[in-house]
């Protein structure tokens, strides 16, 4: 049951199609300082240079066909931690996030580790209970959110305490911000079990076409 309002980003748990998952990762060098924390569960981008920094605002997916030209290059993937070596022990250091400011901090061979497979599911917490959106004959409401589409909430800072992103999926008032709009981020693949009926129940989701750079055509200029 998920009582608690506090959200922990996206949380890689699978793949389409029941594929094995590995926790496998790629790691993406800090080599200018970040001014941000990167948190786990925080989407990562590349910035033109190179420079892997959290994102800030929802994604926008690509309405299929295209009616104009993609709006970013998309997103890397999920941090899900990362490692350097400490300018104060000089010792390999792994955290679960990236605090800001390693490269003032003297910290060198900074890398984010990030979950950059595109047919990843996550799971993430919603926003708010899907309430009245579950009515129906024995609970046959909360089925209904599956294969919806709802865009991502980016209205809780990361928490420097448990390096955990503060993302979470916008839900809306008794489910209202889920919708079938093709340029949302997110696809709902289930309702996490046991959660549809909480106050901010989870969700296993799937970034849609064009969010994530694999899946996207246009490059960084």
């Amino acid at each position: 049951m998920s009582s608690s309002s506090t959200p922990y980003g996206l949380v890689p748990v699978q793949k389409i199609g029941f594929q094995a998952f590995t926790g496998a990762f790629r790691e993406f060098p800090v080599k200018a300082n970040n001014s941000a924390a990167i948190f786990n569960g925080d989407l990562v981008v590349l910035s033109t240079a190179g420079l892997p920094s959290a994102v800030g605002t929802t994604p926008t997916a690509i309405k299929i066909p295209s009616t104009s030209a993609d709006a970013t290059a998309g997103i890397m993937g999920v941090c899900v931690g990362a490692r350097f070596i400490d300018a104060n022990s000089s010792q390999l250091t792994f955290r679960n996030f990236l605090p800001a400011g390693q490269i003032t901090a003297g910290a060198s061979e900074v890398f984010v580790r990030v979950h950059d497979d595109p047919d990843t599911i996550f799971r993430v917490k919603g926003t708010h209970a899907l309430g009245t959106f579950n009515s129906g004959t024995d609970g046959s409401g909360f089925a209904g959110a599956v294969g919806m589409n709802a865009a991502l909430n980016f209205s809780t800072s990361g928490s420097t305490s448990t390096g955990l992103s503060g993302v979470a999926l916008a839900v809306g008032s008794n489910g209202g911000s889920l919708a079938a709009t093709s340029t949302l981020a997110c696809r709902i693949i289930e309702v996490v079990p046991g959660t549809e009926a909480d106050t901010y129940p989870e969700f296993f989701v799937k970034l849609n076409v064009g969010v994530h750079s694999y899946q996207n055509s246009l490059g960084l200029a």
